[in-house]
């Protein structure tokens, strides 16, 4: 089996959670794919660096799009306010990732301008978008 690569961006308290999550994942699971810890994105920078050194991942940006651009990742895990997922979203789905976000969709899921989440190209190209139930 072969590994999967996490990219986080933002390090509240659910970045927290989900860094320690993914860094569980074959403790847990068992005969699943490990996860490597790649990038963690925040800013500043330095916060950045303190959260990736804490909580073991590769290395650390400010930048989201250079996140979504490094190749060593294959899921993007977007725990930032929620009112930024949708570019940081689609930006992750173009580039071939696969997008982990969590979000209160309800009501607002319903609505026409919520539906972005799973473009029809995107579908086809078996990229997945993980949401609550």
């Amino acid at each position: 089996m072969t590994s999967l690569g996490i990219g986080l961006i933002g390090t509240g308290f659910m970045g927290k959670c989900h860094a320690l999550a993914y860094g569980s994942v074959k403790a847990v699971f068992g005969d699943v794919p490990a996860t490597r810890l790649e990038v963690l994105c925040d800013v500043p920078a330095e916060k950045a660096e303190a959260f990736a050194d804490q909580f073991g991942f590769a290395r650390a940006t400010s930048d989201w799009k250079d996140l979504i651009a490094d190749p060593k990742v294959g899921i993007v895990c977007i725990t930032t306010p929620n009112k930024v997922h949708k570019e940081m979203a689609l930006a992750a789905l173009e580039a071939g990732k696969h997008v982990h976000l969590e979000n209160r969709w309800r009501s607002a899921w319903r609505t026409p301008d919520r539906c972005w989440l799973l473009p029809k190209e995107q579908v086809r190209n078996h990229r997945r978008l993980q949401l609550p139930a």
